[in-house]
């Protein structure tokens, strides 16, 4: 089975946000579109320094979401399967699973708490490495 999706549109938020009622966003000053393979932006998937910290009990600028997305998802999941008859009405099954069978990285949405040591980075994965199971069945 293979499956792609595009990644999510991303949502910055600030981390202790100074505003009496409602959520304080930063204020979007720049372009916060960068270039490159995800490898490359890795700790700086998107411009940082496009956000600023707006005035306290001020909303700030930043959309709800951005026009810019996180990474996306490509997954190849594989089954082997082989029955093997014995005697009549019952057989053998042997199976083999793998998940992420081509065991890329698939890289998880970067932080986007504006505030944050790690505001812009990609820290972690999605899903896993590639994971193989192996079954027998006896079938009677």
């Amino acid at each position: 089975m293979f499956s792609r999706q595009s990644g999510m549109p991303l949502s910055v938020t600030q981390s202790g946000g100074l505003i009496w009622d409602g959520t304080q966003r930063p204020n979007l000053v720049g372009d916060p579109s960068t270039s490159g393979s995800i490898q490359s932006r890795l700790d700086n998937y998107f411009n940082a320094t496009a956000f600023s910290q707006p005035a306290p009990d001020v909303p700030g600028t930043t959309p709800r979401t951005l026009s810019y997305r996180g990474p996306a998802i490509t997954i190849f999941d594989a089954v082997l399967m082989k029955d093997i008859p014995i005697r009549a009405g019952q057989r053998f099954e042997l199976r083999i699973e793998a998940q992420n069978v081509l065991n890329h990285p698939v890289f998880g949405d970067p932080n986007t708490s504006f505030g944050s040591t790690s505001f812009g980075q990609i820290t972690g994965t999605k899903i896993g490495p590639r994971q193989m199971m192996m079954g027998f069945k006896y079938h009677f």
